[in-house]
């Protein structure tokens, strides 16, 4: 595996776990904002429970969108990159999941499959 691809996938891995927590963390204001709001009366999707969800999940939400884009961004980086060995081709993979596009990485398998064949031929 190449040290490039490497690197970004420690940081993938890590931005992977960043986002995870943080989307937790969201769902868990969501639903503390949502119950609020409903002890306060604000009826669901007025302007006033819209107003009072996002004063209390505003800035996680701009979070887990920033950390979204990173992981966009990394994937798009890695796409292009040819694994050498089975722990690039996991790297790929996970790539290729989170951009919508898990059948990509068939392709990267066959040409390891080949690369390996001729080498042992």
């Amino acid at each position: 595996m190449t040290e490039a691809l490497a690197r970004l996938g420690a940081t993938f891995a890590a931005l992977m776990a960043d986002y995870r927590a943080a989307q937790s963390q969201l769902a868990a204001l969501q639903h503390e904002a949502d119950r609020t709001a409903a002890d306060a009366g604000l009826v669901y999707g007025s302007s006033a429970w819209s107003e009072h969800r996002f004063a209390v999940t505003g800035r996680t939400v701009h979070h887990v969108n920033s950390l979204y884009e990173k992981l966009e961004d990394l994937a798009q980086a890695i796409a292009p990159m040819r694994p050498a060995c089975f722990a690039g081709l996991l790297i790929k993979a996970r790539a290729h999941q989170f951009s919508g596009n898990p059948a990509a990485i068939i392709t990267e398998i066959e040409a390891l499959a080949l690369a390996s064949n001729q080498e042992a031929a």
